[in-house]
Parts: structure tokens; sequence; C-alpha cells
């Protein structure tokens, strides 16, 4: 999804996407981790390629790593902006561990490979093609055994807790997704930023608008 944003961004910057252990192509850590060892084994990719100071750009569970490698550099880390800051209660926390932190059975007719993609064009909105929402769904599905290793992780990080301390300028985006209600707490707890509502946006406006996206990033990375 970060493809035509980077495309954008780096048209005056240096822009990078790294995968997160086990996603994408990047090799799984030996078995379910915390997300100090994910944000750890990412500060070790900024260390190979002898960045002195970065902004960082995070999407849900990646929104979460940003804060997290903030606080671990706080000095090369400039700012952030967080796509999804989701703040649960603790029934949320609790129905999300049930929903996505644990293994799913493989259906003998395909059913989990079509659950993938019915749960996902659930959030299509103007712009979003059946190409996008197959990218998801075969990416969610790429490694069926370990796909929930990093919710796992998600549920048990406390965003406010960690976001309220931070001392960079952080940018939380709202957008018309899963986790709206959520994020939409986290503008009650930055210390240094603000926070944008674009309920316009949903899942895959990195796509259907680079742009727009790569614009807002803009303002908000060179002010």
């Amino acid at each position: 999804m970060y493809r035509p944003f980077l495309a954008e961004m780096g048209k005056d910057r240096l822009a990078i996407a790294v995968d997160t252990p086990g996603y994408g192509g990047s090799d799984a850590p030996p078995a379910p981790t915390d997300l100090d060892a994910y944000a750890e084994t990412l500060t070790a990719v900024l260390d190979e390629l002898a960045l002195d100071e970065i902004d960082l750009f995070g999407a849900h569970t990646g929104s979460r790593l940003a804060v997290e490698i903030a606080h671990l550099r706080p000095r090369q880390v400039q700012q952030l902006i967080l796509f999804g800051a989701a703040i649960y209660t603790e029934e949320e926390r609790a129905k999300q561990k049930v929903t996505f932190a644990q293994p799913k059975p493989v259906e003998a007719d395909g059913g989990h490979l079509a659950k993938r993609w019915t749960g996902w064009a659930a959030w299509r909105w103007p712009g979003v093609t059946d190409d996008m929402i197959g990218r998801y769904a075969a990416d969610s599905v790429q490694d069926f055994e370990r796909h929930w290793w990093a919710h796992q992780a998600v549920f048990e990080h406390d965003m406010a807790a960690r976001l309220a301390h931070l001392e960079q300028e952080v940018l939380v985006l709202c957008t018309k997704d899963d986790i709206e209600e959520p994020t939409r707490r986290a503008r009650e707890v930055i210390r240094h930023g603000r926070y944008v509502e674009r309920l316009d946006w949903g899942h895959w406006f990195l796509e259907v608008d680079p742009r727009g996206a790569a614009a807002l990033a803009r303002e908000f990375y060179d002010a």
C-alpha cells in the first residue's frame, strides 16, 4: 500500500518502507514476540542505513511500532504521523484478542480465504479497486500460521501511556476504518502535535489519494 505514497514522498526526500519481521518479504522471528522486539529489529535497519534524523509514518500496527522506535531513538526520530493510533478499552481489547490475536483454522473448502476477502471488501470506499482488496487479502494469508503474531503484540501494548510520554511532534490521523473510534481517543493524550480527522479516507487511502496523503505529510514534516 505504500508504493504510490513512497513515489510521491520520494520526489523531494529519501522515502523507505520496511516490512515488519514475519510480514511481506521479511523473515519471521522464531516465536511470537512483543512490540519492543519488533521495534528493536527496525532500529537495527536504521543503523544499517546510517540515518541520522528521520520522520516516521506508521499505519495501525505500524503506528505502535513508530511510537516505540521514537522512545528508543528520541534524538534520531524527529516527527511521527500515526495513521490509526487505537486506544482500546479493556472490553475492546479482550474482544480484539479473541478476534485477531490467535490462530484461525484452515478450512478445507477455502472458506478462510473467502472470509479474508469479504472482511476487507466491507471497508471498500470510492476509488478502492478489486486489485487493492485482493492484495490486502493475499497479504493476510501469505503466512497463515503466523499472521496473528503481530496482533498479539498489539493488544499487549499500552498506546495511551506510550503516546502520552512522547516528546516528539505527533500527528494522529483518523480515517473511516475499523479503528476510527479508538483512534479518536488519542487526541486527548498527545503531548506535542495535533489530531486530524479525514473521514473521506479509509483503508487504501495511500493508494487512492497518494498526492493528498503526501501533501498532508509534507505540510506536517516540513513545518
